[in-house]
């Protein structure tokens, strides 16, 4: 099945595109690209000044300094070496390890729970977006409220899934963007099959994490233009 450019594109379409199970990731990434800037009006979402001081403030990992970014990196990896016990070095290994667990939901019985979180905010930080999908899926696996816990994550300076792409070395692109939603989707299909939401508090989350997911991508978007900028102009 090949997803052509559509002349005259709503949010119906493009919220039954990503949430079919006929249609597969690449082409619902191939779909998003044909429509990209009919998608990008769709979501109507404009930037306030008060959003943009909150882009701009300086926090402890800085959006327009990848290096300085970098020793925070490396420190915060020392941080959680020491936390858990092992070698700096084996900490992409062991990160690998748990996130290959976390695909089992139920075989981390290795770690403890507050090691668990120190694992699941380091990803968070600097994690790769395999890694990040892969968290996600598990948190809303494994919450007992799917949806407290997706408005929090999809939310900025929650520590989450919004803050990961704050950063210009974080790109949001379409592939990941169809991971996330797939995982998103799927998750609360299991919550509504499960008697934990109705069909109508489905369709409405999925909708909102939908138009989030793409906020989330335009800031990202803004965040790099604003980085090419300063660049260019010293």
């Amino acid at each position: 099945m090949q997803v052509e450019k559509i002349n005259s594109l709503d949010f119906d379409t493009v919220y039954k595109v990503l949430s079919s199970s006929k249609i597969t990731s690449s082409q619902k990434a191939d779909f998003m690209r044909a429509n990209k800037t009919q998608i990008k009006n769709l979501v109507e979402f404009q930037i306030t000044s008060v959003d943009f001081d909150r882009l701009m403030e300086c926090r402890h990992l800085v959006k327009f300094r990848p290096f300085k970014n970098s020793y925070t990196k490396y420190g915060d990896k020392i941080i959680l070496a020491k936390s858990l016990g092992v070698p700096t070095s084996e900490i992409p290994q062991y990160i690998k390890n748990v996130t290959n667990a976390m695909k089992s939901v139920d075989e981390l019985s290795f770690l403890s729970p507050d090691k668990l979180e120190q694992v699941k905010s380091y990803v968070y930080r600097h994690g790769s977006k395999d890694d990040l999908v892969t968290v996600l899926d598990y948190e809303l696996k494994k919450a007992d409220d799917k949806v407290k816990t997706l408005y929090r994550t999809l939310e900025y300076h929650t520590g989450g899934v919004a803050d990961y792409f704050i950063r210009p070395i974080h790109r949001l692109d379409n592939k990941t963007l169809v991971k996330i939603y797939n995982v998103i989707d799927e998750n609360l299909d299991s919550a509504r099959q499960n008697g934990n939401i109705s069909m109508e508090m489905q369709d409405e989350t999925a909708r909102w994490a939908l138009v989030q997911i793409y906020k989330i991508q335009n800031n990202n978007k803004l965040i790099n233009a604003i980085k090419t900028y300063k660049t260019l102009n010293g």
